[in-house]
């Protein structure tokens, strides 16, 4: 995660010519939301892999019914170790490294948290 000060930000989004809407907070969120909390839990995650790392926690967040109904659960592990002997970076960036992050690991293999997982 990072930050960036809001006229920087501006600048490089208008040289990239991006489609910005500013669209403010209703008084009763805003009424609910919590600056202090909103910069402590950044603090708390800047630097933090984000992206790749993140892909997979919007899809996988249950033990099961994360896959179309016709597929396995098991069908994931096994297709990810064997596409990692021939992708391994491209397998760690996008999903090894996450499963570790999202389990509270380091270094498992796809094997090792399919083991743990079980």
């Amino acid at each position: 995660m990072q930050r960036t000060p809001w006229k920087q930000w501006l600048k490089q989004a208008k040289e990239a010519s991006f489609n910005v809407v500013l669209l403010p907070l209703s008084g009763r969120s805003l009424l609910k939301f919590d600056e202090k909390a909103a910069n402590d839990w950044f603090f708390q995650t800047q630097g933090l892999p984000y992206g790749y790392h993140n892909f997979l926690y919007g899809w996988m967040d249950t033990p099961r019914d994360n896959l179309p109904p016709l597929m396995p659960d098991e069908f994931i592990p096994i297709v990810m170790s064997m596409v990692t002997k021939i992708i391994p970076t491209f397998i760690f960036n996008l999903f090894t490294e996450a499963l570790n992050k999202r389990l509270g690991t380091v270094g498992l293999d796809i094997e090792e948290i399919a083991a743990l997982a079980a």
